[in-house]
C-alpha cells in the first residue's frame, strides 16, 4: 500500500476501520453476556439473544446493502449504516431493561451488516479489479484481528466499570467514524440516474438468491461455511457463560483466554492462503468438515474423561478455528465458481450462511442450555454431521456436473 497516493492511504485506512465495526458489535460483547443475565436476572435463552439476534440481523442486511449502494451510492449507505450502528450502541448503553438491550443489539447488527460488504465494494471502486485481491487480503487480515482483540479488550472493560461500559468506545468509534467518511471519504459509486425503489431492489436481490439456490452444488458450498461457523460460535459463546458460571473465572482472566480461538481462525487461513490450488476446492472442503467432526468428537472424549476445564472448552476451539480458515475460502471459491455471472451474489450468500448460521447455532445453545457443555457440544456435532455431508454432496454433484 506504500505506492498509493495519499488519497487512496486514507481511503483505505477508513476501510480498515469500517471493517472492524462488525467483530466489535459481536466479538467484544461476549465476555459481558453472564454479566448481562445476572443484571437483568434472565434466563440462557435471553442471554444468548443479545448476541445471536445481533448476528443474524447483520446477516440479513449485508444482504441488502450491496444492492441498495449500487442504486442510491456507496456514501450515503455508509452513513446509514454507521448511524444504526451508534444509535444501537447508545441504546444498549442505556438500556433499562433486556428488552430494550435487544432492540440496542438489533440496531447494532442491522448497522453492522454495512462494514464488510460496503468496505469490499468502496476498494473495488478505488482501486479497481487489477489491484482488488491484494486489497481484499488486506481487509480480510484487518477483520480477522477484531475477533482477536475484541473479546480481551472487551473482557476487561468489562471487568473495569460492568458491561455497559462496552458501549461507550463502541459509540465514540462509530461517532468518529461517521465524521471520517462524511468529510475524508469521497463517493465512488455514483447514484444512478433512474433509481429503482427499495422494493424493487430486495426483489431483484431476491431473484438472484433463488436462480443460485436452484443449484444444488451452490446450495451445499454455502451450507458448509455456515455450519462451520456454527460449530465455532456455539463453542466460543457458551465457553463465556461457562468460565464464569462453572469455572469462576474472572471475564478479564477469559478474555485473555479467548485469544487462542481467533488465533486458530487466522492460522487456518494463513494455512490454505499457502496451499492456494495446490490442493482441490473438495478435498480442502471435505477434509476441514471432516477435521471439524473430530475435533468435536475429542472433545466430547475429553469432557466425559477429565471433566470440564477451560482447558478443554478453549483450545478445541483454537483447533476448531483453525478448521474454519483453512476449508472456508475454498468453499466460497467454490460457491463462486458455479456461475461466475453470479460471484457477487454467491460471496454475499456465503456471508449470510456463516453469520445466520453462526446466529441459529449460538441461539439455540441458549435454549439447550443446562450449565454444562453436554448441550453444546450436542449442537456443534449436529452442525460438523451437516457441515460434513454438505461438503461431499458439492463434491460428488461438482463430478456428476463435470461428466
Amino acid at each position: 500500500m506504500s505506492e498509493q497516493p495519499p488519497r487512496h492511504q486514507l481511503i483505505f485506512i477508513t476501510l480498515v476501520a469500517i471493517t472492524f465495526i462488525s467483530p466489535l458489535a459481536n466479538h467484544m460483547f461476549i465476555p459481558a453476556t453472564p454479566l448481562v443475565k445476572e443484571d437483568f436476572g434472565i434466563g440462557d435463552e435471553l442471554a444468548f439473544a443479545t448476541l445471536s439476534l445481533t448476528m443474524m440481523t447483520m446477516a440479513i442486511t449485508s444482504l441488502i446493502y450491496g444492492g441498495v449502494s449500487d442504486q442510491w451510492g456507496r456514501k450515503k449507505v455508509l452513513l446509514f449504516g454507521l448511524a444504526l450502528y451508534t444509535i444501537g450502541a447508545e441504546v444498549c448503553w442505556f438500556a433499562p431493561n433486556i428488552e430494550i438491550l435487544l432492540v440496542g443489539r438489533i440496531l447494532q447488527g442491522a448497522g453492522a451488516g454495512c462494514g464488510i460488504v460496503l468496505a469490499r465494494a468502496i476498494a473495488r471502486d478505488v482501486y479497481g479489479m487489477k489491484k482488488i485481491s491484494s486489497v481484499i487480503a488486506n481487509l480480510t487480515a484487518a477483520y480477522v484481528l477484531g475477533p482477536l482483540l475484541a473479546p480481551t479488550i472487551g473482557g476487561f472493560l468489562v471487568g473495569w466499570e460492568g458491561w455497559r461500559f462496552i458501549f461507550i468506545p463502541i459509540s465514540i468509534i462509530g461517532i468518529l467514524l461517521i465524521g471520517v467518511v462524511h468529510y475524508a471519504l469521497p463517493e465512488t459509486k455514483n447514484p444512478t440516474a433512474r433509481k429503482e425503489s427499495f422494493t424493487v431492489i430486495i426483489k431483484n436481490t431476491a431473484q438472484n438468491y433463488a436462480r443460485l439456490l436452484k443449484i444444488p452444488r451452490f446450495s451445499a458450498y454455502a451450507l458448509m461455511p455456515g455450519c462451520l461457523s456454527g460449530v465455532f460460535f456455539a463453542n466460543a459463546t457458551a465457553s463465556a457463560f461457562l468460565a464464569k458460571e462453572a469455572l469462576g473465572l474472572s471475564t478479564e482472566l477469559f478474555g485473555v483466554w479467548f485469544l487462542w480461538m481467533p488465533l486458530g481462525f487466522m492460522l487456518g487461513n494463513l494455512i490454505s492462503g499457502q496451499i492456494g490450488d495446490r490442493i482441490s476446492i473438495g478435498t480442502m472442503t471435505i477434509g476441514g468438515a471432516g477435521f471439524c467432526l473430530i475435533i468435536v468428537f475429542a472433545q466430547w472424549i475429553w469432557f466425559e474423561n477429565f471433566g470440564l476445564s477451560i482447558g478443554g472448552i478453549i483450545f478445541p476451539g483454537a483447533a476448531l478455528g483453525i478448521a474454519q480458515g483453512m476449508c472456508m475460502p475454498y468453499a466460497q471459491t467454490g460457491a463462486m465458481r458455479v456461475n461466475p455471472s453470479y460471484a457477487g451474489s454467491a460471496s454475499g450468500a456465503v456471508v449470510f450462511s456463516q453469520l445466520f448460521l453462526a446466529g441459529a447455532a449460538e441461539q439455540l445453545v441458549g435454549f439447550l442450555s443446562d450449565g454444562t457443555l453436554t448441550p453444546v457440544l450436542f449442537v456443534m456435532l449436529g452442525f460438523s454431521i451437516i457441515a460434513i455431508s454438505a461438503a461431499i454432496f458439492a463434491q460428488v454433484a461438482l463430478i456428476k456436473d463435470s461428466q
